[in-house]
């Protein structure tokens, strides 16, 4: 039996034109229920780089997932989770071009990671709001936690920075590996230690094997005044330390746009 016929069965009151517009508005109200559940769907496959197999996903806004894998198990566990968010559907061709980014990067070519960036996957507002301000930290520059815990707004959120890096959904294109202590230490690394020296190095670091500090080479630059310095500056050890970064070296520094000390003259 037709819905209109059904209707008009149930009662006289309901004309055809009251009929359609009740079936206009249930069928409004199922497309927002299906939109609400339906998820978006993702490219997602295994590829190999020089940092070793990672799980990639692509939607149609950029990279969503890029995930360091440990073993059979871990890609299980992974694509489960992923998939109470995304429809994953295998296409290795799609997020193939992420492994060449990611072995030209290492080579140094500086501009060599091109994907658009998806953040979907970040756990909260907060963490989202987070990897968008690391996203500004340069190649070849590194910044504290407590640092980047103050750009994002939570001069005091060093222990959350850290939570949301080690839960990054995009590491190497979100470069969570750029962030170190506050005294120099290199701190974690969800990758590993090795991989952070890997990348940290393909940025112009000066760091050997199993080194957990910052090299001597180091300059810092202050956001604020645009000026970098040696790290022994008397006008460095005066500056807030919420607003330096430290750069792999002088050139580093002048490609961001930095401007020599006049004081402790680094060039």
């Amino acid at each position: 039996m037709k819905m209109a016929t059904l209707m008009r069965s149930i009662g006289s009151d309901f004309t055809d034109e009251v009929i359609e517009e009740l079936l206009l508005r249930s069928r409004g109200k199922v497309d927002n229920a299906l939109q609400r559940i339906r998820r978006p769907q993702a490219a997602v496959g295994v590829v190999k780089s020089p940092l070793g197999n990672l799980l990639v996903a692509m939607s149609n806004r950029g990279i969503v997932l890029n995930h360091y894998l440990v073993d059979d198990r871990d890609l299980a566990a992974t694509l489960e989770k992923v998939r109470s968010q995304l429809d994953l559907v295998e296409d290795p061709r799609t997020i193939k071009e992420v492994g060449v980014e990611i072995h030209r990067y290492l080579a140094g070519e500086e501009k060599a990671l091109r994907q658009n960036i998806d953040l979907s996957l970040a756990a909260s507002p907060f963490q989202e709001k987070v990897l968008r301000k690391l996203q500004e930290i340069p190649r070849g520059a590194v910044v504290s936690y407590q640092a980047l815990g103050a750009a994002a707004g939570a001069p005091k959120g060093a222990r959350a920075v850290g939570n949301a890096m080690h839960n990054n959904p995009v590491p190497i294109y979100v470069p969570c590996h750029r962030v170190i202590l506050s005294d120099g230490g290199l701190g974690g690394y969800g990758g590993g230690a090795a991989r952070k020296l890997q990348l940290l190095r393909s940025e112009g670091f000066a760091l050997g094997d199993g080194d957990v500090r910052l090299p001597d080479s180091v300059v810092w630059g202050h956001r604020g005044t645009r000026i970098y310095c040696r790290t022994n500056c008397r006008a460095a050890a005066r500056a807030d330390r919420r607003r330096m970064l430290f750069f792999a070296g002088q050139k580093a520094a002048r490609q961001a746009g930095l401007r020599s000390c006049k004081i402790c003259r680094p060039d």
